[in-house]
C-alpha cells in the first residue's frame, strides 16, 4: 500500500507534466499535478523515520541528486514550452530572405487598427504555400488571424463565403469584406490596403440605354458576375440615370457604361462632356454596330470607335485554320499603369477597334494599351460578315494588329480627369468574365480610374538553388570529424566516467 502512493505519486506527476506539455495549465494538468505532490508528501510522512535515517546513506544522496537533476530538466522543458507558446522569434537565414514578407507589407500590417481575418480556400495538397505566407503576415502582426480551408470538406463554409471554386482569399477587417484569386503576397497585401481604404468607391452605372443588366447572374450576357466582382473588391455599385440629372452626383467616384444600343439624347452627352471638364473618371465600353451616339462624343478627345470588327485567324481541331471573331490579345503597353505589369492573355470577342487621332487640343493625353495579333484585321463589311457569315480581307479594312482598349488623362484648365474606352461590353459579360484574364484586365482598369496609386507592386521571390561545393581535403576533414573523433572521444569519455564512479 505505502508502495502504491509512490507510485501513484510519481505516475500522477508524469500525466500532469504531459497534459501540461500538450494543452499548457488547463484543469487536468493542474488535477493530476496537485494529485501528484499530494500523493509524495503523503508517502514522505508515512516514511518520515525511514528517510531521516537514509539522509544519512550516500546511495539516498546520489539518488536524492538525480532525482533534483530530473526535476530540473523537466522544469526547464515546462519553462522553455512556455515561453515558446508566448513569445517566438523567426529568422529567415535564406540569402534573399525569401521567407520575409518585403517591408511594404509590414508597413501595411503595422497600420491595422483592427482584427484582420484571412480565410482562404484551397484544396488539401494545394495550401502549402498558402499556409506558409499567411503564418508570415500573422508573425507580423498579432491582429492577423488565418485559416486555411478545404472547400471540398467544407462546402456548406465555402458557400456561406459564396466561394465554388479553390484559390481564393477571403479578407474580412472590421464590417469590410475582399475576395482575391491572386493568393500572393502581391495581391493580399493589395487587398488589405483596399480594406483600409478610407474614402468610399462609388462607380455609377448607367442605365436606359439597353446596356449590360448588373442584376443578370445566369445569362451569358449579363453583367452579374462583374458587379459581383467589383462588390467584391469594395466598391460600391449604383445606377445612373443620366436623363434624370442635370450633372453627374458627387458621390460618383466613376462612370460607367457598357453595352448601350440606344442613342444617347443631347443632355446626356452634355452632363458627361462637363464631368470630363471638372475631373471625371469615365468608363466606356461599346459594342460595335450600334449607334448611341458615344463614337461622335470620343471623337472629340481624339479616341476613334471604328465602324468594323476585328476578325482574327484560329484554328480548330480537324478543321484547319478558319475565321474568329473572338480575337486573342497578347500584346499591351508598358505606357499606362493599367497594362504596365500586365502579362496575360486576354479574349475581346465581338470588339471593334478603338484608337487615338490627333485632335491637336492640348492637354489630351490618351494612349491604345491593348492590340490584337499579326494575325487579325478589322472588317468593315460587317454586311457580308452578319448576313451571308462570308469575310476577306478587303481593300477598305485594316490590318493588324489593332488597337481594342485605349486609356488616358484629359486636362482642363479646372482638373484632370481620366478615360478608359473598351471595344467591346462583353469582355465583362458573365461568359467572358472569367476567362484567361480578362477579369483582370477590367479590374485592372477600374482601380486606375479610381485613383488607387496606393496599390504597390510586389515582385515575386526567386528561390535560389545554393550549392556548397567541397575539395576533397575539406570533405576528409568534415568526414573524420563527425565519423571517427567525436565518436571516439564520448567513447572514452564514457570509459572515464565510469571508472571514477567505480572508485566512489
Amino acid at each position: 500500500m505505502k508502495t502504491a502512493v509512490w507510485i501513484a505519486g510519481i505516475l500522477f506527476l508524469i500525466i500532469g507534466l504531459f497534459a501540461y506539455l500538450v494543452a499548457s495549465w488547463n484543469a487536468w494538468a493542474i488535477a493530476f499535478s496537485a494529485a501528484g505532490f499530494l500523493s509524495l508528501a503523503v508517502w514522505s510522512f508515512i516514511h518520515r523515520r525511514e528517510l531521516k535515517e537514509s539522509l544519512k546513506r550516500r546511495q539516498l544522496f546520489y539518488g536524492a541528486n538525480m532525482v533534483f537533476l530530473l526535476m530540473v530538466i523537466l522544469g526547464l522543458i515546462a519553462v522553455a514550452n512556455y515561453v515558446s507558446s508566448s513569445y517566438y522569434k523567426r529568422w529567415d537565414l535564406t540569402s534573399n530572405r525569401q521567407f520575409t514578407p518585403s517591408n511594404e507589407t509590414a508597413e501595411v500590417l503595422k497600420q491595422l487598427r483592427h482584427r484582420l481575418k484571412i480565410t482562404a480556400f484551397f484544396q488539401e495538397g494545394t495550401d502549402s504555400d498558402i499556409r506558409s505566407l499567411l503564418s508570415e503576415y500573422a508573425y507580423i502582426s498579432r491582429k492577423v488571424q488565418y485559416e486555411v480551408v478545404d472547400p471540398d470538406k467544407e462546402p456548406t463554409l465555402a458557400k456561406s463565403y459564396g466561394i465554388d471554386t479553390n484559390g481564393v482569399v477571403v479578407l474580412q477587417y472590421g464590417d469590410k469584406t475582399i475576395k482575391t484569386k491572386q493568393a500572393d503576397e502581391n495581391g493580399i497585401t493589395n487587398a488589405i490596403i483596399k480594406l483600409q481604404r478610407s474614402r468610399v468607391i462609388t462607380i455609377c452605372y448607367i442605365t436606359g440605354h439597353g446596356e449590360r443588366d448588373l442584376t443578370d447572374k445566369t445569362g451569358e450576357y449579363g453583367y452579374g458576375d462583374f458587379k459581383q466582382a467589383l462588390i467584391d473588391q469594395d466598391y460600391r455599385v449604383e445606377n445612373l440615370l443620366l436623363s434624370s440629372v442635370s450633372s453627374v452626383p458627387t458621390v460618383c467616384t466613376i462612370v460607367m457604361d457598357a453595352g448601350a444600343v440606344k442613342p444617347f439624347l443631347s443632355s446626356e452627352l452634355d452632363t458627361l462632356k462637363s464631368y470630363l471638364e471638372n475631373g471625371g473618371y469615365l468608363f466606356i465600353m461599346t459594342d460595335p454596330r450600334t449607334n448611341t451616339g458615344i463614337p461622335e462624343f470620343l471623337s472629340k478627345y481624339g479616341i476613334d470607335t471604328g465602324n468594323n470588327v476585328v476578325l482574327d485567324q484560329v484554328v480548330r481541331l480537324f478543321q484547319g485554320p478558319g475565321i474568329g471573331i473572338e480575337p486573342i490579345v497578347t500584346s499591351y503597353s508598358r505606357g499606362s499603369g493599367i497594362t504596365r505589369d500586365f502579362k496575360g492573355t486576354t479574349i475581346f470577342p465581338l470588339v471593334r477597334t478603338v484608337g487615338v487621332v490627333n485632335t491637336g487640343k492640348p492637354g489630351i493625353s490618351i494612349i491604345p494599351i491593348a492590340k490584337t495579333s499579326d494575325t487579325s484585321w478589322a472588317d468593315t463589311d460587317l454586311n457580308a460578315l452578319f448576313s451571308k457569315g462570308t469575310a476577306k480581307f478587303g481593300s477598305n479594312d485594316i490590318k493588324g494588329p489593332v488597337s481594342v482598349v485605349v486609356a488616358g488623362t484629359i486636362k482642363t484648365e479646372k482638373k484632370t480627369a481620366r478615360i478608359a474606352v473598351f471595344g467591346t461590353s462583353l469582355i465583362a459579360a458573365n461568359k467572358y468574365l472569367s476567362a484567361l484574364f480578362d477579369k483582370d484586365l477590367v479590374m485592372n482598369t477600374v482601380s486606375w480610374l479610381a485613383k488607387e496609386e496606393n496599390l504597390i507592386t510586389i515582385r515575386p521571390k526567386k528561390e535560389n538553388n545554393q550549392q556548397m561545393f567541397l575539395t576533397a581535403a575539406q570533405g576528409n576533414m568534415i568526414f573524420y570529424l563527425t565519423v571517427v573523433l567525436i565518436p571516439v572521444l564520448l567513447f572514452f569519455g564514457g570509459i572515464l566516467a565510469y571508472i571514477r564512479m567505480k572508485r566512489l
